[in-house]
């Protein structure tokens, strides 16, 4: 399938400070994928390196087929909008889109009043001017403005940052809508709830490195897997389990909680291992199946010092 952006081995540092290390994404032509990570993760640098924003360190990066430099070339089939939607205070939303429009070149495409229409904009007057928006009024007339010209390719950074809970239901509906039209949307986002709800393909991000890229129901296939387990004394019961062939992995949490990827074996097996190993098993639970879990998990193997690639082998 063509990919609407291709991100090889990106590396970008301040200073001494690493911001993203050996970061390879592929986002596929016509599919809503998800960038997560907590703040820190490097979520805004891989985008603004892709964007022509920052110089990278090192990499290959193209969107659109086109290089950061030359995005211009793109003619209206990018559309952007970051986490502070800029817009222009003193101007109209009218105005804010008409200077859009001359700025980057577009013609033809949705008008000013379709795109405003689209975002859930349409009952307020054209006349208004930014600065009398609130927070989520203005992330609407930014994601308008992104859709002027003829995007094939959106790419935005929080984009229901701000929006009330019918407000989060409508731009839902509307990224699905997209889709439906063939627009590719990269969303970088932390609400994992919602997001669950519409991505075909999520990366996630911690410390600067991407440690899991899948399609969703990939990613919720492996969650389904997993369980956490609570079994005494807890350092015999891990012991016990990495001893035991065919498991994915085994990470100790706190106290004498331990999640479990099954691999190829069953639950009866886990708790067969502990108790001739003389362990006692007080709770096995199966890990709910959903993006934050995932994450979740993948959060806890970092913070015990085991990466997910260490994990699994």
């Amino acid at each position: 399938m063509p990919e609407a952006l291709r991100i090889d081995h990106l590396r970008k540092t301040y200073g001494e400070t690493v911001a993203v290390d050996d970061i390879s994404l592929s986002v596929q032509e016509g599919r809503i994928y998800g960038l997560v990570g907590p703040n820190g993760s490097g979520k805004t640098t891989t985008l603004s390196c892709a964007l022509g924003l920052l110089r990278p360190d090192s990499g290959e990066l193209r969107v659109l087929a086109q290089p950061p430099g030359r995005l211009a070339e793109t003619k209206g089939a990018l559309g952007v909008v970051f986490d502070d939607p800029v817009l222009l205070p003193g101007l109209s939303l009218r105005a804010n889109l008409g200077y859009a429009r001359r700025l980057l070149g577009h013609s033809g495409g949705r008008s000013d009043a379709e795109v405003l229409e689209l975002v859930g904009m349409q009952g307020v007057p054209a006349n208004r001017r930014a600065h009398g928006l609130s927070l989520g009024q203005g992330r609407r007339v930014a994601i308008a403005r992104a859709l002027l010209g003829k995007p094939r390719l959106l790419v935005l950074d929080e984009p229901l940052s701000g929006l009330d809970t019918v407000g989060v239901r409508e731009m839902l509906r509307l990224f699905k809508r997209l889709r439906s039209e063939g627009i590719t949307l990269l969303l970088s986002s932390h609400r994992l709830h919602e997001l669950e709800t519409i991505a075909d393909d999520i990366a996630i991000l911690l410390s600067g490195r991407v440690v899991r890229e899948a399609p969703l129901p990939e990613l919720l296939g492996e969650q389904a897997r997993r369980l956490e387990l609570r079994a005494s004394p807890p350092a015999q019961a891990l012991a016990a389990l990495e001893a035991l062939q065919g498991i994915g992995s085994v990470v100790a949490l706190n106290d004498d909680r331990l999640r479990v990827d099954l691999g190829t074996r069953e639950p009866e097996e886990l708790a067969r291992a502990l108790h001739e190993a003389g362990c006692a098993l007080h709770a096995l639970v199966p890990e709910r199946s959903s993006l934050q879990a995932v994450f979740e998990a993948l959060l806890d193997e970092q913070l015990v010092g085991t990466t997910p690639g260490e994990a699994q082998a």
